[in-house]
């Protein structure tokens, strides 16, 4: 009675008590409560319930979890739990995944989790989804099925073959691509994420390769290779020309192997023949291609230069995207047909609806900062620099810009305040108990400097100029960080 009375209390306090001793109950009546309690708007009382929900689970306390992967603020609270749940999870897992309706971003975590959990059961649960429809949750599932240490049976070969041998044409194609582009300005951006997009994919082969071959051989191929060395590299392809099947053994040397991108071309050309584009058609291909193929980086890079050069062929293209549900491509797309025709801009924005007219209009219209924006803008930062575009995209899509006047202030206390914030433009200074602490300017960050959450109020910016503010949620950061190893030594780096 007790429990229950803390677990239904109108004070956040009670039920983060009553979540604490669900975990040291051994009766069976409490979980309802907690089920409760893995739902409660209030973020503390709801890890409370995560932290119980380790020893105290059933299969609806396991659907609770799983509900709470597709938010932010405690999708990796949640997905750590249902891994030291373990094999009970599965399940559970399963129904989730092919749930009518499901969001495509709960499926991958659900895929992550998976492959975090391992065992056979889970291996036989990710197989089984290697032909899914949706193409990002089968990349998803080739990288979970190699987190768990997947080794192919005979009846596999043949589809994890399939997998390396669409990897490596993808990197015929982008090579190709790249030669066609030219370097003439803004195309260098376009070049870079091919170049990132090959690199990707070879790290991708790598890891099929160990699914199929003993990964401490992979892997000395790959350390040999990353070396960089004339030695290393000859070593290495020494070393897949003994252990390769024939097939797979000329398509993948001339990939790996310390050659130029004419000859690479070359070699994969008799396998893999592509016709030749000029450098405007190579462009129309790009923003057309699959997501697993081009990513959408890459495609926003193409839509800036399209609306750069003004190329007036491929209007219908940037229509055609201004209907694309990915925000960035959206935005881009829609600025880069208002460079070549305002009157078919605003025609067709006007088709989207009134609300995503405004939101166009303002990014397009005025000096407010897009997304696309916000990733050349991120690049700048000291922080940022060698991080792939495609990841900093999503930095972007979880950020916002906020204008400040000359005079303006902003609270950063924890209780009211869960952002980082980089200046984007102007001077803003730092007021710590009223005294003031220093001044910030274009390119720094603001928010590790906020104080326990008992001093309410203490800690303050006020611009100093005209200011203009990206602010990036915690929660959604970290969330970012947790899938992004890459990004998170980065981070740790610059800390």
């Amino acid at each position: 009675m007790r429990i229950m009375n803390l677990c239904r209390s109108s004070s956040p306090t009670d039920r983060q008590y009553g979540a604490e001793l669900l975990l040291h109950t051994s009766t069976e009546e409490s979980t309802p409560f907690l089920v409760e309690l893995l739902n409660d708007n209030d973020p503390k009382v709801r890890k409370t319930a995560i932290k119980s929900a380790i020893k105290k689970n059933n299969p609806e306390v396991i659907n609770a979890l799983i509900e709470n992967l597709a938010h932010p603020v405690f999708s990796n609270q949640a997905m750590n739990t249902l891994v030291q749940i373990g094999q009970k999870s599965l399940a559970a897992f399963e129904s989730s995944f092919y749930k009518s309706g499901q969001s495509t971003h709960l499926m991958l975590r659900i895929v992550q989790a998976m492959g975090k959990i391992t065992g056979q059961r889970a291996k036989d649960l990710l197989w089984s989804k290697i032909d899914y429809p949706n193409k990002v949750v089968v990349s998803q599932v080739l990288l979970s099925l190699g987190e768990c240490g997947f080794k192919a049976n005979v009846s596999q070969v043949t589809r994890i073959k399939y997998g390396i041998e669409s990897d490596i044409a993808d990197i015929r194609w982008n090579l190709s691509a790249i030669q066609e582009i030219g370097d003439d300005g803004f195309n260098q951006q376009i070049i870079n994420s091919l170049r990132w997009e090959i690199k990707n994919d070879i790290e991708h082969i790598y890891m099929l390769l160990a699914m199929l071959y003993d990964t401490r051989s992979i892997q000395l191929v790959k350390e040999s290779i990353d070396s960089g060395t004339p030695e290393g590299i000859t070593y290495a392809v020494e070393l897949l020309d003994v252990f390769l099947s024939d097939q797979l053994k000329q398509r993948v040397i001339p990939v790996l192997d310390d050659i130029s991108d004419s000859e690479r071309i070359n070699k994969l050309d008799v396998f893999y023949p592509r016709i030749t584009f000029d450098s405007k058609l190579v462009l129309k291909f790009i923003i057309n291609r699959d997501f697993t193929q081009s990513n959408r980086w890459t495609k926003a890079c193409v839509l800036y230069q399209i609306g750069a050069k003004k190329i007036a062929d491929f209007k219908l293209d940037l229509i055609a995207h201004m209907f694309n549900p990915d925000e960035l491509l959206k935005e881009v797309a829609a600025w880069a047909l208002h460079q070549i025709s305002e009157e078919e801009y605003h025609e067709n924005c006007a088709r989207l609806g009134a609300k995503t007219k405004r939101a166009l209009d303002e990014l397009v219209l005025t000096s407010k900062l897009s997304n696309f924006g916000k990733v050349l803008f991120f690049k700048e930062i000291q922080v940022f620099i060698g991080v792939p575009g495609i990841t900093l995209s999503h930095l972007a899509d979880i950020s916002e810009e906020i204008i400040l006047k000359k005079g303006d202030s902003l609270l950063l206390d924890e209780k009211v305040n869960n952002n980082f914030y980089v200046v984007a433009k102007g001077v803003v200074d730092f007021y710590d108990k009223g005294e003031l602490k220093g001044s910030y300017g274009e390119g720094q960050f603001i928010g590790e400097l906020i104080s326990l959450p008992q001093f309410l109020n203490t800690n303050l910016i006020i611009a100093s100029s005209a200011v203009s503010l990206v602010s990036i949620n915690k929660d959604m950061f970290y969330e970012l960080l947790s899938d992004d190893v890459h990004l998170a030594d980065k981070v740790i780096d610059f800390v």
